[in-house]
Order: C-alpha cells, then structure tokens, then sequence
C-alpha cells in the first residue's frame, strides 16, 4: 500500500472513531442545546495532531461536519463556530506542546503528562469561548448562561481529553513503532490482569446495587474505582491504566446519562463542575502514576541493561551470556538436540595493545564486534566476555550449522585488517565450539569445555576451530590438563605433595650423603602419583614455579628440623619457569637467610634444554645463586646441545647425564662415545659426572671404569619419602 493511501487510510478511520466518540458524548442530553458531559473527540483529535503534526488539522472539521450532518443537527449559523472552536484550539494546543516538548513528546514521563494537560487546558478553553459565542449567537444559550456553558464545555474537553489522549497516544505509537512506548518490560502476569479485571467488575456492581439503595452508600464506594485505578497503575503496563482510565470515564458517563441507581446527571454548574472535577482527578491520578511506576521501572531496566552491556562495543557482557545460557539450558528438555556455545579468542591481541596503544586496541575491539555481528544472523547471541575473547550462543542450532557458522566468523577476523597511525594490523582468532550434548548440563560444564577447545585451538597455532567432541584428543589433553590444574592447587593448599630422596652414590670417599628429592602427589584415595601424571599440566598452565617453591621451602625446613638430616646434600630440580620468573631469587635469598641450612648443602638442577633455550637468564640465575653458595648441575646433560661452546658460559658444578645414553652404554656405540665425551670435558672444565638411571651395578662399575664420578637409580637406591630416608640409607 503506497503512503499516500495508507494516510487516506488512516484520516477515514480517524474521521469515523471522531463521529463515534460523538455520537456517544450527545447521545444522553436531551436537548441539541444542552453541553456534553464529555467530549471525547477533542481528546482524539487532540492526540491525532500531537503524533502525526498539525498538517492532519482537516480530520477535525470533516469530524464536526459529519457529526452535525448525522448526530447532532445544529442552527447553520452555529455551523461556523462549532468547525473553528475544534479545529483551531486543537491545532494551537498541539502546536504549542509539540514545540516545548520536542523529540521527548513520546516519552512517557510525568512531565510529559502535565505538558499535555496545561495544552489541553489551553485547547479546551479557546475551543469553549469560540464554540459559546457562536451558540450565544445561534440563539442556543441565552447571554445570561453564557459563562456557564462555557464552564461546561471547558469541562467537558478537558475530561475528554484526559481520558481518551494518552490511550490514543499509546495506541498510535503502537501501530507504528511495534511497541506503545520506548522501553519493552516486564509487568504483570495475565492472571493477575483476570483478576483485575473480574474483581474491577465486581467492584462496579457493588456500587450500582449501592447507589441504588442510598446516595450515602455510593458516596461510600466511590474510593472503589480510583482504588482498582491504582493498582493497574502499579502494577499493569500505563497502556492497560490508559485502557482501564477511558473505560471507567465512558460507563460513569454511561451510567449517568441512564440514570442508573443513584446516578443522574447534574442540575446546575456547581454539580456539574464538582461532578467533572472529580472525574477528572480520578483520571489523571492513574496515569501520572502510571507514568512515575513507568519511569522508576524504566530507570532499574536501565541500569540492569548497562550491568549486562559491554560499554566498548554495546555487546552483551558474560553476565548476560550466562544469564541467556542459564535460560537456554533450563528451558531445554532432557533429551534435546541442536544448541551450542563458542568461545573465541583473539590470537596475539597483546601485540596490538603494546605496539600501538590500548586506545588503538580498543578500537580494534570495537570494530571487530562489528564484523561478527554483521556476520552472524539475529537468532546467534554474540557477547563480549573479555578484553579480547567473545562467545557465541545458539539456542536451537544444529551443530552443523554452528559449525559452519563459527568457521564464517574465523575467516571474517581473518580478512580483517586495522589500520592504526599508518600501521596494518591483521587479526586471526581461536574458536572452540561446543555443541549441547543431549544430556542436560550445567553452564559451569559447558563454558569450561569451550574454553578448553579454545586454549587447543590456541596451542594448536591458533586461526582455527577446534570442535568439542568425545574423540577430540586435543580437547580431551587440555580437559584432563585443567583437572589436574586443580588438584595441583588443591595439593600446594593443603600439602598433599610428599617429598621422596633418591641416593646419589658417589665412587669417591665423601663426608655426606646427597640425595636428589623427587616429588610425589597423593590423591584422594590415598595414591601416590609420580610427576609424570601431573607435573606436563603444571608447566602448561605456568604452576611449576609456584611447585618449586613449596619443594625447596618444604626440603629445607625437612634439614632444619631432622637431627639426622645435619651435612646432607640435597639435589632439588627447577622449571624452566623458574628460570624466568624474577622474583625467584629473591625468594631463594630470603628462605636461606632465615634458614640454619648451609647453602653449600642445596644443589639446583636444571635441564640442559631449559638452560640453552634462553642462555642469557640461566647464566645470570646460576651467577646470582652461586654468590648465595649454592651449587648448580646441568640435568639431562647430552640431550639438547648441538655444540658444547655454551658451556664455558654455565658455570655449573655437575653434569649429570641423561638416563637414555646411560642404559645404551654398553649396547650403544653412539650412546658410548657420548658418554666417554660427556666425562672427558667434564674432566678438562673439572666438572663433577652423574650417571643417570643406574639399573644395573655392573653398569655402574663400567661407569666408574671410564671416569664417571658418581651414580643414581635404582640399582644403589630406591626413591623412600624423608622422614624413611636416613633411617634405612647405608
């Protein structure tokens, strides 16, 4: 339907409901002559022209012609007055509102609802001085009861218009915006509006069947309507109040006009304005507090958006994601299927924030919102969950679909590119996809399984989906690493790990044992757990330092407490973590000052590979350890060189050769000359030698044969725990 005819359209309906609302207003006086009780046409009008604009001003005389031609004949010269007192007065009060009140107009709030009362106010007493002069002069009214007609028909529009305009308001915003106000909320339930309703009705024949017995009576109730006013007020949409305010005003009118019970219509001005004053008190009460119960509701509804909006890019926030989740997985049936969640993940964001600036990185984020939300469709809830990670809910998405769709967005944030003070920045992401399983699950469950599938992704090189499924074994490897995550925590906060020593049998005449302390986790059922189990999970999720600590600080108070622990030497193993957090030596500095323990009793270890992959800080570490009087042996010594030339840069104390050229030593050619190398330029660096996994003591004698100093494992020693160690060593 093209615009103009829907507006042809509209003007007949409105011209139509404008001839209604005066057959009702005329259809109880008895005389032509006599003024309405009610004019609800100027509160129609009057609402037409303040939505649509003055320029809808024709509607109003087509309105009053026909309403002279079918339902209420006038004296011709009559005729005149009557089009200009409700066209004119309608057309300076909306004009007059529309230009103080501006764009607010159709924002329901109290002051809104004043404007228009002070313009209907306006509009009601221009319209009553013209229209009375023209009866004056049509010989309806004598002079002499001119001030009184005028008293009535400013009532009369002004009751008219406060029961009929802010319904008509509500409904035409309705009809074109979708929605009766700015703001979609939640107010009461349907059940309670039945109850309003039945009750509301109930409540009307009491006071009929009252009134019918004694005015006193009706007087009484007469608190019943504003009372039921009153709580649609609080408790309904301002709508329904509107709705519930114009009815309630059509059947006192109604009831008046019949006569019904103790009603009747008013016998002079006096009656006539304390009985329109009263019913225009109880109109407006209702709707302006309708309108502040409106605005107080709107206020907590906008605060509650903001605590769930992400103010950088106007994205839902991971409250809200998890609010929506929590109402996805409740509403779902036990056995369902379609849904998923996607946790995705910016790759290398911390580039952009350090190069550039967090202003830049910001942008960026912001900009990047916008692509995916360009490419995902309306029913997909996408959230910022943190500075650069989303989600992505679908709440009846087959997981192909979702599939599909998160492999769109992966491609989008590839092809993306920020431009920022002349440098190109181009984006990848990790996405980890989770569709619902059939069983029901917890939000907890599943944001931990999209996290999981985003770090795989992650570590898989990133710019990648990685889908949760049973038979994702990188999923499943970072599932179970986050397990022991825990237990890790849950171990150091509540010392669950055990401290066992393995001897360290050298072939030269010592004055003390030396053990190396290897670390034990007992679980629940009581289980010892070698480190192979937990310890790969401790250095993916950077606890190995945290784990080096609490050994080193536990063996140390170990030789401070046990008599029989006085001159023992301790071998005790560091991360490559630790090599690289700073505040270890610190750490190790302070433990050792407070301690009674010589320093020269602790050996450090660290692996060969740790050490040459960041060469400079093992050098600095070793030098600030060995100014402690700590000594230092290169672990797993022969597996990660290519030159033995960084050597001369470590300067170590031991060099303890990995157990795989130790057990091929004899069957070995290679792993022999390796060996014989190892000790050689140990003896020219005059280095001490550790053979490593000894399982055999000839082994060890073929090892002392060709000059290695000392030897470990389990053919001299099994691993015991401490407070066993001294007891049973030889």
């Amino acid at each position: 339907m093209s615009l103009e005819r829907a507006q042809i359209l509209r003007s007949v309906v409105y011209v139509a409901l404008y001839v209604l609302a005066a057959q009702f207003s005329v259809v109880f006086i008895d005389l032509p002559t006599d003024v309405t009780l009610i004019w609800p046409s100027a509160g129609l009008a009057y609402a037409v022209l303040i939505h649509h604009g003055p320029s809808w001003w024709p509607v109003i005389p087509l309105g009053i012609a026909l309403t002279h031609l079918l339902v209420s004949p006038a004296p011709w010269l009559f005729v005149p007055f009557s089009l200009a007192s409700n066209t004119v007065a309608t057309v300076l009060g909306a004009i007059w509102v529309r230009r103080i009140a501006g764009e607010q107009l159709t924002t329901l709030r109290v002051g809104n609802g004043f404007l228009l009362l002070i313009g209907g106010i306006f509009s009601a007493s221009l319209s009553a001085l013209i229209g009375v002069s023209g009866m004056v002069l049509g010989g309806m009214v004598a002079t002499a009861d001119s001030m009184e007609a005028v008293a009535k028909w400013v009532a009369g529009d002004i009751f008219g218009i406060v029961a009929v305009t802010p319904f008509t308001l509500m409904v035409l915003r309705l009809i074109e915006h979708g929605r009766w106000t700015d703001k979609a909320m939640d107010f009461a339930s349907k059940g309670e509006k039945w109850t309003w309703l039945v009750t509301n009705a109930l409540g009307l024949i009491l006071v009929v069947e009252a009134s019918t017995a004694s005015p006193v009576f009706a007087l009484g109730l007469s608190f019943l309507p504003l009372a039921f006013l009153l709580w649609s007020a609080l408790r309904f949409e301002p709508i329904f109040t509107a709705a519930a305010t114009m009815l309630s005003a059509f059947m006192v009118v109604t009831l008046i006009g019949l006569g019904v019970g103790g009603f009747s219509a008013p016998r002079d001005l006096l009656e006539t304005f304390i009985l329109l004053s009263l019913l225009t008190v109880m109109a407006i009460v209702p709707q302006l507090v309708a309108a502040a119960n409106y605005r107080v509701r709107a206020a907590a509804w906008e605060m509650l958006q903001r605590a769930r909006t992400d103010h950088l890019t106007g994205l839902p926030n991971r409250a809200r994601f998890e609010e929506a989740l929590v109402q996805t997985l409740t509403a779902r049936p036990e056995i369902a299927h379609g849904g998923a969640i996607a946790y995705i993940d910016i790759d290398q964001f911390k580039l952009v924030n350090d190069t550039a600036s967090h202003a830049a990185g910001d942008e960026a984020i912001r900009q990047l919102a916008s692509v995916m939300r360009a490419r995902l469709p309306e029913d997909a809830l996408l959230a910022r969950l943190g500075a650069d990670e989303f989600g992505v809910l679908w709440t009846d998405a087959e997981a192909v679909r979702a599939e599909a769709e998160s492999r769109t967005l992966r491609e989008a944030i590839s092809e993306f590119r920020f431009e920022h003070a002349g440098h190109v920045f181009a984006l990848t992401a990790s996405l980890g996809l989770v569709p619902f399983p059939p069983r029901r699950s917890s939000v907890a469950e599943l944001l931990a399984q999209a996290d999981n599938a985003c770090y795989a992704a992650k570590e898989l090189g990133g710019n990648r989906v990685q889908v949760q499924s049973p038979d994702n074994s990188a999923v499943l490897e970072r599932s179970a690493a986050m397990g022991w995550v825990v237990r890790i925590n849950d171990a150091l906060q509540h010392d669950h790990f055990d401290l066992h020593g393995q001897r360290i049998l050298s072939f030269h005449r010592e004055a003390h044992p030396t053990f190396e302390i290897l670390l034990r986790l007992r679980d629940d059922r009581g289980e010892t757990l070698l480190p192979g189990r937990f310890i790969p999970a401790a250095e993916r999720f950077g606890l190995s330092s945290r784990i080096d600590r609490h050994v080193l600080d536990r063996a140390l108070r170990w030789l401070e407490t046990d008599p029989r622990a006085r001159g023992v030497h301790l071998n005790i193993n560091l991360s490559a973590s630790t090599l690289a957090d700073e505040d270890y030596a610190d750490f190790l500095r302070e433990r050792l000052k407070s301690s009674s323990v010589d320093p020269g009793q602790i050996c450090l270890e660290i692996t060969e590979t740790a050490a040459v992959r960041d060469l400079d800080r093992a050098r600095q570490l070793i030098a600030q350890f060995k100014a402690l009087g700590v000594r230092f042996a290169l672990d797993d010594f022969g597996t990660g060189f290519c030159s033995f030339a960084y050597l001369r840069e470590l300067d170590v104390d031991v060099f303890k050769i990995d157990g795989s050229f130790v057990r091929d030593f004899e069957r070995n050619e290679l792993s022999y000359a390796i060996v014989r190398s190892i000790v050689e330029i140990a003896r020219v660096l005059r280095k001490r030698t550790v053979a490593e996994s000894v399982e055999d003591q000839r082994l060890g004698r073929a090892l002392q044969e060709i000059g290695v100093d000392a030897v470990q494992g389990y053919a001299y020693h099994r691993p015991e725990p401490l407070r066993l160690l001294l007891a049973n060593a030889a």
